[in-house]
């Protein structure tokens, strides 16, 4: 087996704001492995929030390889490796986890979904998220993604007139529109915020109090007009029961739990306590790591799936988006071409 590690810059196409951070670019650790001629592709995209960076996840992967076992059958061994290499999960284990099942795909001739018995059930929508601006930009925004065949929008909130961004995209977009503070918002502000945007028809809003404060998510879900679903709040498995009563729902990303393995125990156990999942993304992530939440999304209700549509050099190809909807291969794995 050998393994490659390179860093990659990518560049978002319009500077990305959200309520915490604002982003131009960003760079992504790639790993592959080549096994005899066949190539299987691994991502890490770095999030700051959970004191992760480029040049931390790159030395956490080069220190892990000997996690992946010599058989690509042998997931259950990746599984008790990684967690017990990276306990908090993150995109580290994401990386070679997504590695250990798109060689596994790979191995058995079959598309990544057909693998983790997904096929042939479709996957949601994915939305298409809108940053931070000004009103009038965001609503611009959102015309050129109903445009694009959108369907369903994000809409980044927690600085500025949330009536006046959402009035104005409202104007201009009639799908369907989610809304996420990123933890902005107090607990004792939030029903109140939640109360004025509501009759923009909204289907629900994400992580709108700090993801410590479970007691005001609590408080924020008893008296919101709208579902909640909890995001930096729901990081691993463990999680998933500590929240239950405290949301709607929960956003799954594999960066952030470690890879699929992790990622559908998550998702079980969501379902299994009446809990609906979305499977989201980091800002910018590559093909890589978007496809092998695409090929798990047949399991969830929800997809915010578009970290490779907000940049304009990703040097892959693996589950394009076309109107709004995921547009899967036969190839087997992740489905991963390379740019030509």
């Amino acid at each position: 087996m050998r393994f490659t590690v390179r860093t990659v810059d990518v560049h978002l196409a319009v500077p990305f704001a959200i309520s915490r951070a604002v982003r131009t670019e960003k760079r992504v650790v790639l790993v592959e492995l080549d096994d005899g001629g066949r190539i299987s592709y691994g991502e890490a995209s770095a999030d700051p929030f959970f004191g992760e960076t480029s040049e931390s996840l790159e030395a956490d992967v080069r220190g892990a390889f000997d996690c992946v076992p010599e058989d690509p059958r042998d997931l259950a061994t990746l599984r008790a490796r990684l967690d017990a290499r990276f306990p908090h999960g993150g995109a580290a284990a994401c990386a070679l986890d997504v590695l250990g099942h798109d060689r596994a795909a790979q191995e058995a001739g079959q598309p990544l979904r057909t693998f983790l018995g997904l096929a042939p059930a479709e996957a949601p929508p994915t939305s298409f998220t809108i940053g931070i601006a000004e009103p009038a930009l965001m609503a611009e925004r959102a015309t050129a993604a109903k445009a694009a065949g959108f369907s369903v929008l994000k809409v980044k909130l927690g600085h500025g007139d949330d009536v006046a961004i959402l009035d104005g995209i409202r104007r201009v977009f009639d799908g369907a529109i989610r809304v996420d503070p990123n933890g902005a918002w107090t607990a004792e502000e939030a029903p109140a915020r939640i109360e004025r945007i509501a009759p923009f028809g909204l289907e629900f809003v994400e992580q709108p109090v700090a993801p410590a404060d479970l007691e005001g998510l609590r408080h924020v879900r008893e008296h919101s007009l709208l579902p909640i679903v909890a995001d930096e709040a729901a990081v691993r498995l463990a999680d998933v029961d500590r929240l239950a009563g405290a949301c709607d729902g929960i956003n799954v990303k594999l960066q952030k739990c470690g890879g699929i393995a992790e990622g559908r125990a998550m998702i079980q156990r969501a379902h299994e306590l009446g809990l609906k999942v979305m499977l989201g993304c980091r800002a910018a992530e590559t093909s890589v790591a978007i496809a092998a939440a695409a090929h798990l999304a047949p399991a969830v209700e929800w997809a915010d799936l578009d970290g490779n549509l907000l940049i304009v050099d990703d040097p892959f190809i693996a589950v394009p988006v076309e109107r709004g909807r995921f547009v899967f291969s036969e190839r087997p794995g992740l489905g991963v071409l390379r740019r030509a």
